[in-house]
Order: C-alpha cells, then sequence, then structure tokens
C-alpha cells in the first residue's frame, strides 16, 4: 500500500511538472517520452492493486453459510438430565412412602378410606391394623425445544393399582401426557376436580368431597391475563357405566376451569364445570341416555404466611366418577327402562398452619348429602352401599425434621347413612413415613 501511495504522489509531480513547464520550452518527443512515463507509472499502479487485493482475499477467515435451525438448543435446568439426542432433557422425581393405619371403629380392612363404612348393626371389625409401601410414587418430567415452543411430558406411575394393602400393590399409571403450547393429550386431573384447593391430608383418599380424578383428556388452556386463565377439555372412555349394565356413554364428557388468583398470589379463586352422557343400552331397541352435569367453586387463601385457608362445594346431578365417596351415578330400572339420576350436594373446608419451618397441620372437614326425595333415593332404600350422607373430620401433624423427610400422625373419625336410615361410625389413626426425591 505504501508502494501504491509513493507511485501516486510521483505521478501527481509528474503532471504539475508538465503542466508548469513553458509550452515552447519542451520538444514534441520530450512531450512523448513524459505521456509514455505516465502510462507505464498507471499501468505498474493498476498491477500493484490488483495484487493487495488478491493478498486480502486470501488471507481473510472464510465465513460459511449460515443455515436455518430446526430448532433452538436446549437450556441447561437444574436437576435436568440431557439425552442422547442431545435435545430432550428429563428429571427423576418421586417418593417412598409407608402408611399404617389402625382403625379403632368400622375398620375396612385397607389404608384407603372408603365410602362404605361399615353400618353399625352388622356388628362390624374393630381393632385393626394395615399396612403398606404401596402409595411409593416415581415418575419423570420431558422436555425438548421446537420451533414452536418447549414440548413437555410427565410419566407417574405409582402401585396402588389394586390391593395396596399389607405387602400387595399393582402398578399403575397416574400421569401419562404431552404438551405443546396451550394443547395437552394423555391422562392426568380433571378439570373438574378440586386438588389446588382441597387440604393436605395423610390420607390417601382425602377428605369427602375431594376430587383427584385421572382420565384420559384433549385439553386446550387459554390465558386471559396474568391473573386468569381457563381449560377446557374432552375426557374419553366409559364415563359413567354403573355395574354390569350394558351401555356406556358415547360421547366423551365435557369439563371445564376457570382460575384466578389474585395480583399477590395470596388467593387462587375456582370455576369448575361438567357435563357427560349416560346410556344404558340393552339392546339398540331400548336404548335410554341421560345427561349428568355438575358445577363447582372452590377457593384458597393465605391470612398470613403460616396461615391458610381451603374450601370447595359442588352440586352434581348424574354422575359418582369425579368426587371421592360419591354413590353410583343412576340406578336403572329394568322393568320401566328408566335412568334414575343421583343428586348432591358436597363441601370440603380446611384450615392449614405452620407452626414453625419443620412442623405443619390441617383440621378439615367434608361432606356429601344427597337428595332423598327422588326415585334414586327410593330404589336404594335396602343397598347398603349407597348413602344418603357421608362426611369426616380429620386432624394431622406432620413433622419435617431433615430435607426432603416428612413423618405424619393424623385421626380421622367420620359418619355415614345409608337411604334406609342406617349409619355406620369409623375411627382411625394414619401413620406416615415419606421420602421424597
Amino acid at each position: 500500500m505504501n508502494k501504491i501511495k509513493t507511485l501516486v504522489l510521483a505521478m501527481g509531480t509528474v503532471g504539475v511538472t508538465s503542466i508548469t513547464m513553458p509550452l515552447h520550452a519542451a520538444s514534441d518527443a520530450e512531450v512523448d517520452a513524459l505521456r509514455n512515463e505516465v502510462n507505464d507509472l498507471k499501468q505498474l499502479v493498476q498491477k500493484l492493486s490488483d495484487q493487495q487485493k488478491i493478498a486480502l482475499s486470501v488471507s481473510a477467515p472464510a465465513v460459511p453459510p449460515t443455515t436455518p435451525s430446526a430448532s433452538p438448543s436446549p437450556i441447561s435446568k437444574p436437576g435436568w438430565m440431557a439425552m442422547a439426542d442431545g435435545q430432550t432433557q428429563v428429571k427423576l422425581y418421586g417418593n417412598v412412602r409407608v402408611d399404617a393405619t389402625y382403625d379403632f371403629k368400622g375398620s375396612n380392612g385397607s389404608i384407603s378410606n372408603a365410602a362404605n363404612y361399615p353400618l353399625n348393626k352388622d356388628d362390624p371389625r374393630q381393632d385393626s391394623l394395615n399396612v403398606s409401601a404401596a402409595t411409593t410414587r416415581i415418575g419423570l418430567d420431558i422436555a425438548r425445544p421446537t420451533q414452536y415452543g418447549d414440548l413437555t411430558g410427565k410419566i407417574e406411575a405409582d402401585f396402588m393399582g389394586g390391593n395396596g394393602d399389607n405387602g400387595n400393590g399393582t402398578f399403575r399409571i397416574r400421569h401419562a401426557y404431552m404438551s405443546l403450547g396451550k394443547w395437552l393429550a394423555g391422562q392426568t386431573t380433571s378439570p373438574f376436580v378440586n386438588t389446588d384447593t382441597s387440604p393436605e391430608t395423610l390420607d390417601f383418599t382425602g377428605a369427602v368431597g375431594t376430587g383427584t380424578t385421572r382420565t384420559v383428556q384433549v385439553r386446550y388452556t387459554q390465558p386471559i391475563d396474568a391473573q386468569q386463565k381457563i381449560l377446557f377439555a374432552l375426557e374419553g372412555g366409559d364415563v359413567e357405566k354403573v355395574g354390569n349394565v350394558a351401555g356406556g356413554s358415547r360421547f366423551p364428557a365435557l369439563t371445564t376451569r376457570y382460575d384466578f388468583k389474585t395480583a399477590d398470589n395470596k388467593g387462587l379463586f375456582q370455576l369448575h364445570g361438567l357435563a357427560h352422557e349416560n346410556r344404558v343400552a340393552p339392546k339398540d331397541s331400548s336404548s335410554e341416555e341421560k345427561f349428568g352435569w355438575g358445577v363447582g367453586v372452590g377457593g384458597k387463601y393465605d391470612l398470613t404466611p403460616q396461615d391458610s385457608l381451603v374450601a370447595n362445594y359442588y352440586h352434581v346431578k348424574g354422575d359418582g366418577r369425579y368426587l371421592s365417596y360419591s354413590n353410583s351415578a343412576y340406578a336403572y330400572d329394568t322393568t320401566t327402562q328408566d335412568i334414575n339420576l343421583g343428586e348432591f350436594d358436597s363441601a370440603v373446608i380446611g384450615y392449614q398452619r405452620k407452626w414453625s419451618p419443620i412442623l405443619r397441620s390441617t383440621f378439615a372437614i367434608g361432606g356429601i348429602q344427597y337428595k332423598d326425595d327422588n326415585i334414586y333415593a327410593n330404589s336404594n332404600l335396602t343397598s347398603t352401599s349407597y348413602n344418603k350422607e357421608i362426611y369426616n373430620a380429620l386432624v394431622n401433624l406432620i413433622w419435617n425434621p431433615v430435607k426432603n423427610i416428612d413423618l405424619g400422625a393424623e385421626y380421622t373419625y367420620g359418619q355415614r347413612e345409608t337411604f334406609a336410615g342406617d349409619k355406620g361410625d369409623y375411627s382411625r389413626i394414619n401413620l406416615l413415613a415419606k421420602y421424597n426425591f
């Protein structure tokens, strides 16, 4: 480059000299010589300039062409493990749990609470011990980035698929779903049930009126703003087939839930809705259909950092699937070929207290009451498993001595009354040891 500058200055000097030289002082031969010299200098400058461009192009690093990425690279999450494809990440979680129950009155021979407490008139067994580790749970969260957002999934199972008492247990699926954006497909908790507004209990079933039903569904979630959203789900399967009655629903159940959270995150308010078909079809010509439906409302509020209240209420007709301890959805009259729907109200309320960073407890009461002046009630006057009303009350204390360890004790008292007026009392203590990972 310095050579080029020197030559340019020389050309300028020659040019100026030729201009200032008196025209009469230069012969034609001298002028031609100067012109030839200028042309030679121009060619030399051009040659050096070309050589400089070649040198620069050789020394500059090559820039590879950019290609669009099929999906963004995953962001590493604490506690997650990368799979062999370099995109999918998984996280293992669960708990090891051991339950022991002692029934002082009305034993049903299981660690799980049940809607059919033994009736007092039958002189039921008392003072019964049952133990289980079948409530142990294991799960896997899955995440993978895509051009449409994160594709996530969950697989979770426990061993309560059969009688999980006293060393028994059958592996069962609790959750198995995938979600992308606003859509979810697979098995998980129904939007109709009240898991977010139910009290914490040691009893695996929970307070009367608690809902934990998990269904196979296609669900759509629409956020409204930072505090609100609404969920819609179509839930498949034979929604409410009672006993050995032929038939079953032809359509999926429709469930919905509206969530509202306060701006300070202290409060949660929910509305629930349900509609599905009850159908009995011994023959095509004698098919009978009636729709079941339900509505619910629930809430949770933190009074202080240590104290919170939870409560929910439902009114349901023609359904016994979603809320624990409820009767079958209907009674079918084979003579009139009529479906007689059950109808009930349920309520649960609980107070939760954190006594210290390692000690917490809950007091809760829940109940279900059926309408008793209809054909459904009259058709079950002799049944020992169809309740006019049922409730239970419980209190517990949970100790967290070290991280991820829960040790707890809970006392429960319950009572039920059938449509015939027979009663059954229930009293038990539940002990728990659980390690969460």
